[in-house]
């Protein structure tokens, strides 16, 4: 390509090529933040030589080949189509009503139940059965529960967890059928379905992420020892406390503003002073003073508490990155803002 385009120029020129008709139909599916940005860059566009435009079109076509490979269901999917497309207010209501239908599943059932009924009721399944049903809850119950499991099969658990690929549709009929029978043996109370499902890599790190950190650790350590390139993947896809660092400045300032004070105050004690800087430097200079001198005055606090304000803080990250309002480019990330 003869002339050096910027990301926002590309998807002006691939606008600009499409039939009006298209072109509206995909302008209505994007923010207004994003209309009035693209519509400044076509103002400023001129005339376009075909081989540029013709370049922009085949580059699209090959990323969008690229990753409609990558296809995958599942309630967070739906959740953040629906928040895109309808806006937060609107998207509850029918995630709700979606929410509040039939419950068919011991999926469903499971991620409802107490976690250490969860745990007892897979503590005589083999460690491979276990993996694979806790791969298919919500990452917050599964870390849950495998909290409760004997150190010996957390290990084991983790392990195989993350050698778990996407499994095919139909792989887990006679399990479902099974569970299903067993759960409604025991009269287990079926809830609210919130299963994302899958296993593999991404899932082992999102349950680290919400363990508590001398757990997680020793995990990673036995990952280390049974298959180090594997744990070093799991690694790259972990979003710790420390990695708010590579957060950009707008969205570090979005995060603070859904986050307590209280919360904020006792997750900074035993920070880096790196981290604390970052906190500080996205602070009017007054708050950040007022911060300061309460961390000063603060008196010893357990490292649980500090552990769990952390958490608290990352899953608000997190959910304000599914909901698109915060950007994180986390460890091991090939994302580009453009």
């Amino acid at each position: 390509m003869g002339i050096r385009l910027t990301g926002k120029e590309k998807a002006a020129v691939f606008i600009l090529s499409l039939p009006d008709e298209d072109a509206k139909k995909l302008m209505e599916g994007m923010s207004e933040d994003e209309i009035r940005e693209i519509s400044r860059t076509i103002a400023r566009l001129g005339q376009m030589p075909e081989d540029v435009v013709r370049e922009v079109r085949e580059e699209f076509l090959t990323r969008f080949a690229n990753q409609a490979l990558n296809v995958r269901g599942g309630m967070q999917k739906v959740k953040d189509l629906i928040f895109k497309v309808m806006g937060k207010e609107k998207g509850r209501h029918l995630l709700k009503e979606l929410q509040q239908g039939p419950k068919n599943t011991p999926w469903e059932i499971l991620n409802e139940m107490e976690p250490t009924l969860v745990a007892t009721f897979l503590a005589n399944e083999h460690p491979q059965s276990i993996a694979l049903i806790l791969s298919q809850l919500q990452t917050e119950q599964a870390s849950f529960v495998i909290d409760f499991l004997a150190p010996e099969v957390q290990q084991e658990v983790i392990f195989r967890m993350a050698k778990l690929g996407n499994l095919p549709p139909g792989a887990l009929e006679d399990i479902e059928e099974s569970l299903l029978a067993e759960l409604e043996a025991m009269g287990a109370s079926r809830g609210l379905y919130t299963a994302e499902g899958g296993g593999g890599v991404s899932k082992v790190a999102e349950l680290l992420n919400l363990m508590p950190r001398e757990t997680s650790d020793k995990l990673l350590a036995f990952l280390d020892e049974e298959d180090n390139p594997l744990a070093e993947e799991v690694r790259k896809e972990m979003f710790l406390f420390e990695d708010l660092l590579l957060m950009d400045d707008k969205s570090f300032q979005t995060l603070l503003r859904e986050v307590s004070n209280d919360e904020l105050l006792t997750a900074l004690k035993g920070t880096d002073d790196r981290l604390k800087e970052k906190f500080f430097g996205n602070m009017s200079e007054r708050a950040a003073e007022m911060l300061r001198e309460d961390l000063e005055m603060m008196g010893p606090v357990k490292v649980s508490d500090v552990e769990s304000s952390q958490q608290a803080i990352l899953k608000v990250a997190r959910q304000l990155e599914a909901d698109g309002s915060i950007v994180i480019l986390g460890k091991g990330s090939d994302d580009v803002v453009l």
